[in-house]
């Protein structure tokens, strides 16, 4: 039987290169957690920034009974900024950090709006993600790891160490991001006034 992880994060850190790199290495199979509510529709509305609002414990019902299927097989990655905030059938869960500083400039490389990237960047200096995940899976289970200036080879040698167990819990903080996400956000919102 197999087992199941989880790779999820802030939109911008490399989740989806990490999960594909990781796939194409060991052979395991992958669950792209967004494309299967876009598959599915799951969706209830669209917010103010045109974003699709997930319908949420359906999603997490469709991808937990994918896991339970697939992990039957073989090793299952699953991947999404969404699974932090499901309970999943999966052993570990790795969190992908970056500096909300370099995050913003990711963000806005992809062409967010400037709101879009503020709600990630704050979300980011919050540990968001982690504290979401250690909530629905436990603590024992998550691991983080900081991409801000890693290369993507190291990104997936810290995640293929995390899986065999060969490495320590390292937490990420970015203790001066709060306060400059706060000022940041409040002259946009000035601005948007304006």
């Amino acid at each position: 039987m197999g087992k199941a992880i989880l790779i999820t994060g802030s939109p911008g850190t490399g989740k989806s290169l990490l999960a594909s790199a990781l796939c194409k290495k060991s052979g395991a199979a992958l669950l792209d957690i967004n494309k299967v509510a876009h598959a599915l529709k799951l969706y209830s509305h669209e917010d103010s920034d045109g974003a699709k609002v997930v319908l949420l414990g359906k999603l997490e019902s469709e991808i937990a009974g994918a896991i339970k299927a697939e992990a039957k097989k073989r090793l299952v990655i699953a991947e999404g900024h969404l699974g932090c905030e499901m309970r999943l059938p999966v052993s570990k869960a790795i969190v992908l950090r970056c500096h909300p500083k370099k995050l913003r400039e990711r963000l806005a490389q992809r062409g967010y709006s400037p709101s879009k990237i503020s709600q990630n960047a704050l979300s980011e200096a919050l540990d968001y993600c982690t504290v979401m995940a250690e909530k629905n899976l436990g603590k024992r289970r998550v691991w983080e790891i900081d991409t801000t200036s890693l290369s993507p080879a190291k990104v997936v040698s810290e995640a293929e160490k995390i899986i065999a167990g060969k490495r320590k819990k390292k937490p990420v903080f970015f203790p001066d991001a709060l306060s400059a996400e706060a000022l940041l956000a409040d002259k946009i919102r000035k601005l948007a006034k304006a």
